[in-house]
């Protein structure tokens, strides 16, 4: 009997070692908040959704989605099964714009990590799980940098992208080539407390987020991402673009006049 146990007892050791280091891998990552924003989006939110579930199964550690409804009216929600309906959280806002729906969500979010992502995922879940292996406390995607590729894009968007974002560089916040795309991750007390401050509710949001970011002091991580350009985009050239450049004003303002606690 004491040679048998004998026998056994390197094995055991062996085995509740690799036991504690994949436990400590588990305990070490990050709990994480996904944040969905959604406007009217009924043909893009089953397919949507899923994504979101098998990001939450493939990360180690609690999740949450949160997906925030900015006033739809298309019957979206109606979508989802009741089995997934049960594993999310759905809030309802009135319609204000992206800005708005993200900004419920993050404040809602109640996780140490926090993910905006648009529904479409036109970042890849891959390349946001490596993302998430990072450490810094705001890790924005970026369609620009060295290394970034951007996949079936109509010119007229990517134009009204760069002058976007040379308005941005010259009237506000230089040194980032893309403030715009739909995925960042937040430590997530980090983003309560930039988004208690945010005020512009529409496109625009984005450039608010980092301007308070770098008043903040807080060193923000830019990755160059495979972006692949779905249809059904809800941005109009003139419009929108107009009321874009007026956003950048009006945050503008706000800094001039010591609006922003930091």
């Amino acid at each position: 009997m004491e040679q048998n146990t004998a026998f056994f007892f390197p094995f055991l050791a062996v085995y509740f070692s690799l036991y504690s280091i994949l436990g400590n891998m588990t305990n070490q990552a990050d709990s994480l908040s996904i944040i969905l924003p959604i406007f009217n989006e009924r043909e893009r939110i089953v397919l949507g959704v899923q994504k979101a579930l098998e990001l939450a199964e493939q990360w180690p550690s609690e999740t949450e989605i949160i997906l925030v409804d900015d006033g739809s009216n298309d019957g979206g929600i109606e979508q989802l099964s009741a089995p997934v309906l049960e594993r999310i959280t759905v809030l309802y806002i009135e319609h204000q714009g992206k800005g708005a729906a993200v900004q419920a969500g993050v404040l809602a979010a109640r996780m140490q990590r926090i993910l905006f992502s648009d529904i479409d995922w036109s970042v890849p879940i891959e390349q946001i799980l490596s993302m998430l292996l990072l450490e810094d406390k705001l890790i924005i995607a970026s369609r620009e940098i060295k290394g970034a590729r951007r996949i079936a894009e109509p010119p007229w968007r990517h134009v009204l992208g760069k002058i976007f974002n040379r308005w941005v560089q010259w009237m506000l916040l230089s040194g980032y080539e893309d403030t715009q795309c739909g995925c960042k991750i937040f430590d997530g007390d980090l983003a309560h407390r930039i988004f208690s401050q945010v005020k512009e509710k529409g496109w625009a949001f984005d450039v608010e987020v980092l301007l308070l970011a770098h008043l903040y002091g807080i060193h923000v991580r830019e990755v160059p991402v495979s972006w692949q350009y779905q249809t059904h985009s809800k941005i109009t050239l003139v419009q929108d673009g107009i009321a874009m450049a007026q956003a950048v004003l009006r945050i503008k303002k706000r800094l001039l006049q010591g609006e922003y606690r930091f």
